[in-house]
């Protein structure tokens, strides 16, 4: 499945919100389908007055944002019609750890049995730092900090990051869920950045 590629940063099972939504939205839809979505989704639980934008934080200290977006992931570009939501990114933060398996689950509770097995199938397509570039010197720094995947699938595609502390500790995730054709815009922002693997589409 798709999380067995993305290892760097290790591997605990566990889901961060654990609830299984009785049906999904993606990208695509309009802003007021989307809307519907949250509203009727238990996962995303939004309060009076949230429709687009979620924010949670828990007792414990976690953290955890959601927001559906006429942008793209990545840079904002303009202009764009308001018409359609382009992708939805979540961020975390969670003081017990935070793991790649976490922000898989996160993304099948929120979206439900047919993304989670899109999810599932799809194909890595972009790994960040590339491997040679963790290899060798390890001195801490944020561009060896922050390491990412993004993968393809049929329906959709999904950017997730995780982000290491100087301590060794990974509190910080985020994830974002778009239409594939921003694939490009995410590639080259990404190389800007970091040394790529990029795999062949």
């Amino acid at each position: 499945m798709g999380q067995s590629r993305w290892m760097s940063l290790g591997l605990v099972s566990g889901a961060v919100l654990g609830l299984q939504p009785v049906a999904w939205g993606i990208p695509g839809q309009s802003p007021d389908q989307a809307a519907a979505w949250v509203r009727d989704n238990p996962v995303l639980r939004p309060r009076p007055g949230e429709t687009l934008n979620i924010n949670r934080v828990d007792p414990d200290g976690s953290r955890f944002t959601f927001l559906a977006s006429v942008a793209p992931p990545g840079r904002i570009i303009n202009p764009l019609d308001r018409e359609t939501i382009r992708s939805e990114r979540m961020t975390f933060f969670r003081p017990q750890g935070l793991t790649p398996e976490d922000l898989f689950q996160a993304i099948r509770d929120i979206y439900g049995p047919e993304i989670a097995a899109d999810l599932d199938q799809a194909v890595e397509v972009i790994r960040y730092p590339a491997p040679e570039a963790l290899a060798g010197n390890q001195t801490y720094s944020l561009s060896r900090a922050i390491q990412g995947v993004v993968l393809q699938g049929n329906q959709l595609a999904y950017w997730l990051e995780l982000t290491q502390n100087p301590d060794g500790r990974v509190q910080q995730g985020q994830v974002w869920v778009f239409q594939p054709e921003w694939l490009t815009k995410v590639e080259g922002e990404l190389a800007e950045r970091y040394p790529l693997q990029v795999l062949t589409r």
